[in-house]
């Protein structure tokens, strides 16, 4: 039974976490299960993280400046051997069935390790997750330094709730091996970062569904980081003013409940979103659970001359990790998931479900 009387929440009921408690290693497990648990959202947030504004000013800002730079210059770090996992991609991902995503621009790389192997054949095997970082050094030198400090703090803070999960784990799930979650976000050597820009949308006037900026799925990593979002004001393609509020209530992401019903998510802007993976669904036999999001896109016409910017952090096993229930059987209600899986394979049949050539 959870102890409510310890948990805190925003106004709209998102579990907090104080980066001071994480620090400390008091006992969250309410809050995780309240969060993370067959009945939660599948997201919290932790406040309190030090320098995340000034990290979070600088790198956003950064999304609308590089996309908006000439396609010429933009194609130089396109790749598309990973699947488009690496550098820039617009257009190629399916938003749904049939449907490439042309409303935003995503920019990949490792935001720890530029190089994380020297082995060109595993290179060569896993470009999604293995391959060298690709950056726009010469035309945008400023996106290395910002998107790598920003993201190394994410994964900092994303381990320190890892351990949270994996003593609520160890004490509700038998035969789950404590450390566990957090191991795999300590050794990892292939997380993904993901800074997004939402283009303005000037013309088209049609209805916004939920899933009308990106679709509804679940993040396949074990814990994902989500910077609270910054909206700009665009004049052309400069940025006329920043971090303004969004100018349509309804926009923005929403979660998926076990019931269906859809609520949205605001994530204070002094906070950082952390969302349980697939993954650690599994490996924690279905007691930690990852729900469907999505995010809508802001209404014509207030979403005109309006772009929208966030990066997201996934933490996940290396390719040859084995994901294993801890009855080491399938009761961890994950479709694509079969027991014995490499995260290679377990990743590769999520990705198939969201990318093609165009």
């Amino acid at each position: 039974m959870i102890n409510t009387n310890d948990i805190q929440t925003t106004n709209n009921g998102v579990v907090i976490l104080n980066f001071e408690d994480l620090i400390k290693k008091k006992d969250l497990g309410a809050s995780i299960e309240k969060a993370f648990g067959y009945h939660g959202i599948g997201l919290l947030v932790v406040k309190g993280i030090p320098k995340l504004p000034e990290l979070r000013d600088g790198l956003l800002k950064l999304a609308p400046e590089y996309s908006s730079l000439p396609d010429s210059i933009k194609e130089k770090t396109i790749h598309k051997e990973s699947n488009f996992s690496f550098g820039w991609s617009h257009g190629k991902e399916i938003l749904k069935p049939g449907v490439f995503d042309e409303y935003k621009g995503s920019y990949y790389n490792n935001p720890q390790y530029d190089t994380p192997f020297e082995d060109e054949k595993m290179i060569q095997e896993f470009p999604e997750s293995c391959h060298p970082n690709i950056w726009p050094v010469e035309d945008f030198p400023q996106l290395r330094g910002a998107f790598m400090e920003l993201g190394q703090l994410i994964v900092s803070v994303g381990a320190l709730v890892a351990e949270q999960c994996d003593k609520f784990a160890t004490k509700n799930v038998n035969g789950f091996k404590d450390g566990t979650l957090k191991k795999i976000i300590d050794e990892s050597k292939t997380c993904k970062a993901r800074l997004l820009y939402y283009f303005p949308i000037n013309e088209d006037q049609t209805a916004r569904s939920k899933d009308s900026w990106c679709g509804w799925h679940n993040d396949h990593s074990s814990l994902t980081g989500l910077c609270p979002a910054m909206y700009f004001r665009m004049n052309s393609d400069k940025i006329a003013d920043s971090d303004i509020p969004c100018p349509d209530v309804n926009a923005g992401l929403y979660a998926r409940t076990r019931d269906g019903e859809e609520v949205k998510v605001i994530i204070p802007k002094d906070c950082v979103a952390y969302q349980i993976g697939e993954c650690s669904q599994v490996q924690t036999g279905g007691l930690l659970r990852a729900t469907p999001h999505a995010v809508q896109a802001i209404k014509y016409p207030e979403s005109q001359n309006i772009g929208r910017s966030t990066f997201a952090v996934f933490m996940q096993p290396d390719v040859d990790v084995i994901l294993n229930t801890p009855s080491e059987t399938d009761n961890c209600a994950v479709g694509q998931y079969q027991p014995g899986m490499t995260f290679a394979e377990f990743s590769k049949a999520t990705i198939d479900n969201y990318y093609s050539d165009k």
